[in-house]
């Protein structure tokens, strides 16, 4: 069959053809489907019809039957003659009215007369049944009653009417149904013969309609596919000589005229994409940038040259498709990876798929830098550039640093050191202090005068060296001009750490310096300012310290002053309490008081914290706050520490047995290599049990040869000492310190305590500490508790031990043994 010939009309107008067969089909067959239904809904009404009014009557006939039962009781009750006559009346017009009921019955469905006439005798039966029973009663003869048994012969005669009256009920509706089926299954015939000439009608159009998809438009369509894909295979770029489909008339036709005319632009638009395809590709691989990118699925699109060769890739790492997490898996075996701590793939391919701009600049091996410029495209795929920028950063590195730096002694300049003092001075406002030292040579101009401005070029250079030396790392040296040089300090304890520093300076500098064969010495007068005493502004400290310098000069050189003479005064009396601290070692002026911890499971008294007081004859109690810092920067903590030792030993061994007793340890006893040994003598001079000890360190304790530090605790862990973790969470890398050291018992600081009531925040804290404490094993210790509810608070977040003005001041050790008897009376009440 050529349907492609015979059929002038386009593919649209066949099919339309073929949907209206269809549908005239489906119409015929809707039509024989809704005359069947009117049949069989006829059929329904006219049984409906017979049926009903026939039922309706029985029923009236039953009614009335059960009318005749109830007059006949009646009767049979009636004690007078003249009720026993009306009960009989109206058993004969109840009989009536079912003969009346019966015969319309008859009049519906002839065919059952004869059942009717059954009713009617068994009817007939009842009537003479209850006329004897009539006649028994007006003749007062009760005796023939029972002898005949009338009653009974009645109830039987009316039950057998009934169940009559009930069977041909049942027969009525059985032949209803039947003749309701015997419909139903004409129907079912009918209806059987539409649904097969329908399906034969639909089985040949949809063969008509498949052998015109296939010769129309299936097949043309094939050829069309078969030449799309030797184009794409580099083949033939035009349909075959003579196609027919290309003189068709309809839309497939149409669409092989199209399709040949698209063939033919798409072979001019390769050999023109083919052209500027080989200039991009020469653009893109000149780059002196590598430029990557990268589809949605981070799957590499392109690269070019520079690329690979910046990370050291290998061809197949370049191939298209490659994903970003295999080439920054193989740039990591290459070594090609940040050097920055805490940088992963993961994180790198996270924030590529956040679709944001990026630029970064990443830190590879041997101090080369890529810079990264990142975009994201529309497709979700996304375009970097990627830059060597390490010659640049170099250059501008050493401009900046020239710009910032002093070409003879590579010293920072004034515009570096003024760029310092600002920052610096920003700190003041949070409580940091910041010092600034103006100094300048002694017969400076003498050696530059007499052996020339090499020589004092090189003494220049050798004074910054031994200034270097001087300063710790984060202080900042300058030379300003000349020479004059100056120091801003920061975070040091003033004046002390000031003076400290000069004195440094003046010794360090007074020494003979060996200068191109010339031994030269010189000296420095140095001059200080503190702020915010002396000033706000690096411009004002400058200037007062400058002018401090040539007060300096002139009190003999080889000296410093401070800007205001009130601060020289505070140094003399920070000397003067250093000897009263010197006598009070000597003098035993200084005494234990002790705190009691609350265990808060028990209620009770677990361990008491030592803790040191001055007694001084003139100033009174002595705050540890104010000696302590100046034993430790004189070097007196060493016996202090000591002497509290031994002291808290001793005492503890007064005290029941399972009373511990906490020492503080100052970080510059761990400078010691004997305290160790200290312990051990200090237990053994008391007898006191190392299990009784608990020695408490600061964070500070770790901060410096850690691994020295360490090998000291384990040796005191070693004698069974506890050691605790005091004011934890105010210092440094608490957590890691944590994992370094397994600490028996962290102590929360009580600036957290204080504010727990009024700072959400503070809560977090402790139950954060609490449960890092629970999940090591570490016992908890709240500090400074003095009210209730810090107290109900903390045993609610799981802390284990608390200690506070709640329970008791700190007090000596000749008020312990009392407490610890009051414990059950007091302690309790409070816990509670």
């Amino acid at each position: 069959m050529k349907f492609t010939t015979t059929f002038s009309f386009g593919i649209a107008a066949k099919a339309a053809l073929l949907i209206v067969t269809l549908g005239a089909l489906s119409a015929l067959a809707n039509w024989y489907v809704l005359h069947s239904a009117q049949s069989l809904d006829h059929v329904n009404r006219t049984m409906v019809e017979r049926v009903a009014p026939a039922r309706l009557a029985l029923a009236e006939a039953k009614a009335a039957l059960n009318n005749v039962g109830l007059a006949a009781y009646k009767s049979m009750a009636a004690s007078e003659p003249e009720a026993a006559r009306a009960s009989s009346n109206e058993i004969a017009n109840q009989i009536a009215a079912v003969r009346q009921w019966l015969h319309a019955v008859s009049d519906y469905f002839p065919a059952r007369t004869q059942d009717s006439d059954v009713i009617r005798d068994k009817l007939r039966h009842v009537e003479a049944t209850a006329r004897q029973i009539r006649d028994a009663i007006e003749s007062g003869d009760k005796q023939r009653r029972i002898d005949e048994k009338l009653d009974l012969r009645f109830e039987a005669a009316l039950d057998d009417t009934l169940a009559q009256m009930n069977r041909l009920t049942n027969i009525l509706g059985g032949e209803s149904r039947e003749t309701l089926a015997e419909a139903q299954n004409e129907q079912a015939r009918e209806l059987s013969i539409i649904i097969a000439a329908l399906a034969m009608g639909t089985i040949l159009i949809v063969m008509l309609a498949l052998a015109l998809a296939h010769y129309s438009v299936a097949r043309p369509l094939r050829r069309l596919s078969e030449t799309a894909l030797r184009i794409r295979e580099g083949g033939a770029r035009t349909l075959p000589h003579g196609d027919r489909t290309l003189v068709r008339a309809d839309e497939i036709g149409t669409l092989a005229r199209s399709f040949q005319s698209m063939i033919a632009k798409l072979a001019a638009a390769q050999e023109t994409l083919a052209v500027q395809y080989a200039r991009v590709d020469a653009a893109i691989n000149n780059l002196p940038q590598g430029l990557c990118m990268f589809d949605a699925e981070q799957n590499l699109i392109v690269c070019n040259r520079r690329y690979a060769e910046l990370y050291e890739l290998k061809p197949e790492h370049t191939v298209t498709g490659t994903p970003l997490r295999t080439i920054l898996q193989a740039r990591h075996a290459n070594g090609r990876l940040p050097q920055a701590e805490g940088f992963s793939a993961d994180d790198r391919i996270a924030a590529v798929r956040e679709r944001k701009p990026i630029y970064t600049v990443d830190e590879l091996a041997g101090g080369q830098f890529i810079a990264i410029s990142h975009q994201p495209m529309l497709d979700g795929g996304s375009v970097a550039i990627h830059e060597d920028i390490t010659e640049r950063r170099e250059i501008d590195a050493k401009i900046s640093h020239m710009a910032h730096h002093d070409a003879l002694t590579d010293l920072p300049n004034r515009l570096r050191f003024r760029e310092a003092m600002e920052v610096a001075l920003k700190g003041v406002e949070h409580g940091r202090s910041v010092s600034t030292l103006c100094l300048d040579l002694d017969h400076f101009k003498t050696v530059n005068d007499t052996l020339g401005h090499p020589v004092g070029d090189a003494l220049l250079q050798a004074v910054a060296d031994r200034l270097r030396a001087c300063v710790r790392k984060h202080d900042l040296v300058a030379r300003l001009g000349g020479d004059e040089f100056a120091i801003v300090q920061v975070d040091a304890d003033q004046p002390h750490g000031a003076t400290i520093l000069a004195q440094r300076i003046i010794a360090e500098l007074s020494a003979p310096f060996e200068v191109l064969g010339h031994q030269v010495v010189v000296g420095v007068s140095i001059g200080i300012a503190m702020a915010p005493e002396d000033g706000e502004t690096a411009d004002q400290l400058i200037k007062n310290a400058d002018m401090a310098m040539y007060k300096a000069k002139e009190a003999g050189r080889a000296t410093y002053h401070f800007f205001e003479p009130g601060m020289d005064a505070k140094l003399q009396e920070r000397r003067a309490l250093e000897v009263d601290l010197r006598k009070a070692i000597e003098m035993d002026e200084l005494e234990l008081y002790y705190q009691p911890l609350i265990h808060l499971e028990t209620n009770e008294v677990s361990g008491f914290e030592a803790l040191i007081r001055w007694q001084h004859p003139t100033r009174g109690m002595v705050s540890p706050a104010d000696f302590i810092p100046l034993a430790e920067e004189t070097g007196l903590i060493g016996a202090i520490g000591n002497w509290v030792l031994n002291r808290a030993c001793a005492d503890a061994t007064a005290w029941p047995s399972h009373i511990k007793v906490a020492v503080n340890l100052s970080p510059l006893q761990f400078k010691n290599n004997a305290l160790v040994l200290q312990v051990v003598a200090a237990l053994g001079n008391s007898g006191l049990s190392g299990q009784r000890l608990e020695l408490e360190i600061t964070e500070t304790v770790m901060l410096h040869d850690t691994d020295s530090t360490i090998a000291m605790l384990n040796d005191l862990r070693a004698l069974g000492v506890r050691i605790s973790m005091d004011d934890f969470g105010t210092g440094y890398s608490s957590l890691g310190y944590l994992r370094k050291f397994p600490f028996d018992k962290i102590k929360i600081d009580r600036s957290f305590i204080q504010d727990l009531s009024a700072n959400p925040d503070s809560i977090a804290i402790v139950r954060a500490v609490a449960n890092i404490g629970s999940a090591l094993g570490m016992a908890t210790t709240a500090e400074g508790v003095e009210t209730e509810a810090e107290l109900a608070q903390l045993r609610h977040e799981g802390c284990t031990e608390v200690q506070g003005y709640l329970f008791s001041k700190p007090r000596p050790a000749r008020d312990i043994l009392p407490l610890l008897a009051r414990q059950t009376s007091t302690l309790e009440q409070v816990a509670v």
